[in-house]
């Protein structure tokens, strides 16, 4: 019995140092590996010239998925400017449009305008004038308002002023290179 168990544990030991040794002696150790020196071979460089057209493809991706958005929506009164041409400052300061914060839910013929923020677009529709609010792509409500020549002592071009009046009655005055208007509204 005293001789399997020696003899077991002499082949064990046999097979696992076996195992071992090649490991060891088959070939690779640590200072013939070059894997770790020639990970980076796989990898080609890129030009400039390569970096923005793949750029500009991003930007025509991104582009088209407005315009898919606003197709969605519906025709958008909202524009996007093109380029970064400063010969064409006014143009793109034409479609800047003035941010209202309305801290108070309006109440509109149409519709009840509720508290947030909005793009006030002026628009024109058959000699008639409104102030459009805008969330995104989305016409909120529209404000009847009445076109005027006073610029009610802004500096700026494009612009939204509102003055409680009293008795739950706003005041809009809106300024911008077309027009200029006010109106009024009630608030609850």
């Amino acid at each position: 019995m005293r001789n399997k168990f020696i003899g077991l544990l002499l082949i064990m030991f046999l097979f696992t140092s076996a195992s071992f040794a090649d490991e060891f002696d088959g070939g690779k150790d640590w200072s013939t590996l070059s894997e770790v020196e020639n990970a980076w071979d796989g990898q080609k460089i890129i030009k400039n010239a390569d970096y923005e057209k793949i750029i500009k493809e991003l930007e025509k991706r991104k582009n088209a998925k407005k315009i898919r958005a606003q197709k969605k929506a519906g025709q958008a009164l909202m524009k996007e400017g093109n380029g970064g041409n400063e010969s064409d400052f006014l143009g793109k300061f034409d479609e800047q449009y003035p941010l209202l914060n309305l801290t108070v839910p309006l109440e509109l013929p149409n519709a009840i305008v509720p508290v947030g923020h909005y793009k006030v677009i002026g628009s024109k529709v058959n000699g008639k004038v409104y102030l459009n609010l805008c969330q995104a792509y989305n016409v909120v409500g529209k404000i009847p308002a009445v076109e005027t020549e006073d610029d009610f002592n802004q500096n700026e071009i494009n612009f939204i002023k509102v003055e409680d009046l009293g008795n739950n009655v706003l005041r809009f005055m809106y300024g911008s290179m077309k027009f200029n208007a006010y109106a009024y509204a009630h608030y609850e």
